[in-house]
């Protein structure tokens, strides 16, 4: 008895350790999505920017405009992907 005992620990212990590697990763934290959304303010003449995985736009009013990010996307570095015309 005490044989079974031990082996449904044994087996309990590894399918916990199977379960916390296979979990998501943590969704961005507040200060991540702030960066994407702020990448606008750094960045004056920029106009659209990417993480790869969202795409945001500056609206006529000055605001970014975000789209939502997709499962399993992996951000990437925030790049610039168009610069507005410049002044004549």
């Amino acid at each position: 008895m005490k044989r079974i005992l031990a082996s449904v620990a044994i087996v309990l212990v590894l399918s916990a350790g199977a379960f916390a590697q296979q979990q998501p990763a943590p969704a961005p934290t507040p200060a991540e999505e702030a960066s994407l959304h702020g990448f606008g303010d750094r960045d004056k003449t920029c106009q659209e920017w990417t993480d790869a995985c969202r795409t945001c736009r500056r609206a006529e009013n000055g605001d970014p405009v975000c789209s939502n990010i997709g499962p399993a996307c992996q951000p990437q570095a925030i790049t610039c992907s168009r610069r507005s015309e410049p002044a004549k």
